[in-house]
């Protein structure tokens, strides 16, 4: 059985209609060029595009092409009316024609008031599986729609409703990823901005008493050694008073991107607080630490600070490490894991002040105290 070239003709043209828009997911300007298409496809003069927003529920006006703005309130003011055509086919979505609106229509009466700008109308529902999405209205101001007309446009309307559905959905998953990259980016800057030193960008105390609680854990667990250096710059205090505080914060700042390069990428460097810094290195015994404090002890006096005053500087250290007597097949409650922290930090600051006794300049390690 072979379709008749009225069919064939039939069914090319809503192909060809559907080219028209295919793979367009801008729905502004997808449902502009739909009802452009349909005006031209069935030689109507004007039309709408409605659709249904789902906060509220109610139909909003999406698309306007060829009402002259002074005819637009008057349009839509009878299309609106209680109980209107517009109304009962929200309620009853079925396609209609009606032409002859300067004659008394029995079906609806109230769009005589569109004479005064139309003789005839064509609405088509927009539609996905049975749920009406929005409507399509064609105006003539002449000639009648004919069935033809209706009958190709009736058929497209799923495709159109599709084709809007799909563009509606992408923007809304587009502007939902742009609000989450935004709320990600602020929770960023939020986290940055309570964790990191604001003048030396390491991290502050509050993270490194957050992370140190995380690497005595993973320490513990794994067998690992887990060491902590306390760093203080000698005579912090005569900087200030000689240079002023604002070479004070500069030296801070080029200390800390000292600091920074100067140790691994998973080493946790923080501002302690003053001119007092904090270096936590996981996976690394108390005499690996000391090394690299007698590293950096010896950089910091070859270095000059601030260029523009050449200043020579010195620091003290106290290291220690965690201690291996504890028992690891037991996982630490939070006032074992409290004292762990408390004789980590503790032992590493008792070093600190050691050194600055024993005349600055120096690195303590705190098991060799006496």
């Amino acid at each position: 059985m072979t379709m008749d070239s009225a069919n064939i003709d039939f069914y090319q043209r809503l192909f060809e209609l559907e080219n028209v828009f295919d793979g367009e997911l801008d729905f502004a300007h997808l449902s502009k060029n739909i009802l452009n298409t349909v005006i031209r496809e069935t030689a109507a003069v004007s039309g709408i595009v409605y659709w249904i927003e789902t906060v509220p529920n109610e139909l909003k006006i999406k698309t306007i092409s060829g009402i002259p703005t002074t005819h637009i309130n008057g349009v839509t003011k009878v299309l609106r009316q209680p109980d209107g055509v517009l109304e009962r086919t929200v309620r009853t979505p079925e396609a209609l024609i009606l032409n002859g609106l300067h004659e008394s229509l029995p079906d609806a009466p109230e769009l005589k008031g569109m004479a005064e700008f139309y003789r005839s109308l064509m609405m088509i529902p927009l539609s996905v599986q049975s749920k009406l999405l929005g409507l399509i209205i064609l105006f003539k101001d002449q000639d009648a729609f004919t069935q033809n007309q209706f009958a190709v446009l009736n058929a497209f309307a799923p495709r159109i409703a599709v084709h809007l559905d799909n563009a509606r959905l992408y923007q809304v998953t587009k502007e939902t990823a742009l609000e989450n990259a935004r709320l990600y980016v602020n929770l960023s800057k939020l986290y940055q901005h309570a964790t990191t030193d604001p003048l030396t960008g390491l991290y502050n105390r509050n993270f490194l008493m957050q992370r140190i609680r995380e690497e005595i854990k993973k320490a513990r667990r794994f067998k690992q050694p887990l060491s902590i250096l306390f760093v203080d710059l000698d005579y912090f205090k005569s900087v200030n008073e000689q240079y002023g505080h604002q070479v004070g914060d500069q030296l801070l700042t080029e200390f800390g991107d000292f600091i920074k390069k100067s140790v691994r990428e998973y080493d946790v460097a923080c501002r302690f607080g003053g001119e007092e810094f904090v270096i936590l290195l996981p996976q690394t015994p108390a005499e690996n630490a000391m090394i690299l404090a007698e590293r950096l002890r010896g950089n910091i006096v070859k270095r000059r600070f601030c260029a523009d005053k050449q200043l020579a500087i010195t620091a003290s250290f106290g290291v220690h490490g965690l201690s291996e007597t504890s028992d690891h097949s037991k996982l630490l409650d939070d006032e074992q894991l409290l004292l762990e922290i408390e004789n980590l930090i503790g032992g590493a600051d008792e070093a600190l002040y050691r050194a600055k006794n024993d005349g600055r300049n120096k690195v303590i390690l705190h098991q060799e105290l006496a």
